[in-house]
């Protein structure tokens, strides 16, 4: 993330969960997210949110996952403010500012990584997609979700600033960080 992004996403942390784009869009795909982990055979007993927001994936997948270490990173303090306070007394979530392209975790240490709609802001995406791979098990998994720029999206999204990639980039890209292509939602 840019500086200009952070101060973006600070600013608009109180009344991010508020938002028009929770039901319209990042409902929709932390729904996605949630059936993707859960149909995945084993049970994570770690897992990481890169770009938490306000933590509202996390606190959804508690409920599949009760025992697992559930923590989340976000550049924006306002946004790790924000997921904080959010957490209910009883749910065991933690939360830590830090950027993708420099995850503050050991290598290895999450069985689940998550990423939506976060990836086409991060500032050198093939970095953070290293450290993605550096803090994920063996054998983990990574589930990312990010719209991708194609035919005439790409000129919508391009002219949006953000680093949106087309389908063949992010594709090559997870193939040179050692991360495994699974599959693609349209």
């Amino acid at each position: 993330m840019t500086d200009r992004d952070v101060d973006r996403f600070g600013r608009w942390a109180p009344s991010y969960d508020r938002s028009f784009l929770q039901r319209a869009l990042f409902g929709p795909v932390q729904d996605a997210t949630i059936a993707a982990a859960a149909g995945h055979s084993a049970r994570p007993r770690a897992i990481l949110d890169v770009g938490c927001g306000t933590g509202q994936l996390l606190r959804r997948l508690a409920a599949c996952f009760p025992a697992a270490e559930l923590v989340g990173a976000n550049a924006a303090a306002g946004m790790i403010e924000q997921a904080r306070a959010a957490v209910p007394a009883d749910l065991s979530v933690r939360f830590v500012q830090a950027f993708a392209e420099e995850l503050p975790f050991p290598d290895s240490s999450f069985d689940l990584v998550t990423s939506t709609v976060s990836f086409h802001h991060w500032a050198e995406q093939r970095r953070g997609l290293r450290e993605v791979r550096r803090v994920l098990t063996p054998g983990g998994l990574f589930i990312l979700t990010d719209a991708l720029a194609d035919g005439w999206l790409w000129w919508i999204f391009v002219g949006g600033g953000g680093r949106f990639l087309r389908p063949g980039e992010l594709d090559a890209m997870l193939v040179t960080e050692h991360l495994r292509f699974v599959g693609r939602s349209s």
